[in-house]
């Protein structure tokens, strides 16, 4: 028993309390995340980001979304500059007739509220990364 004491002891002995750091900032960073969408939410996330965000307009039922998807969100997660937002062309019709979505899978880019560059069809790996990167470019002009 003697020893269990003595563990226990050195074991809390080397904690540190820590003082937390409080700090305050107005501006949400969603950058390098992967996010759903929809109709309610598209204007937020999409249009009013002060970050690069690129949409990827997909739907279920889609094989080659399927292979995009995984693809992108991976390229989006290292580059940590641009944000991804997934939205569903099944589920929000409006958005996908304002953007004249008419193939799937279709890739946006967006800054300020615009569309600055978009790509349809799944792509190669060197392709998706030199696009991710243009996008996160726009956030230097």
């Amino acid at each position: 028993m003697f020893t269990n004491q003595t563990l226990f002891r050195s074991t809390f002995a080397c904690v540190r309390k820590i003082s937390p750091v409080f700090f305050h900032t107005s501006v949400i960073k969603r950058s390098g995340q992967v996010l759903d969408c929809s109709k309610d939410t598209f204007n937020k996330l999409v249009i009013e980001a002060r970050e690069p965000v690129i949409v990827d307009f997909y739907a279920d039922w889609c094989g080659p979304c399927k292979v995009l998807a995984p693809i992108l969100e991976r390229t989006v997660k290292e580059n940590k500059k641009v944000t991804l937002v997934k939205l569903n062309t099944d589920d929000n019709p409006e958005l996908t007739e304002k953007y004249q979505i008419s193939a799937l899978p279709t890739v946006h880019a967006f800054y300020k509220g615009k569309s600055m560059n978009n790509f349809i069809g799944v792509k190669s790996l060197g392709e998706i990364k030199s696009f991710v990167e243009n996008a996160a470019s726009l956030a230097n002009e």
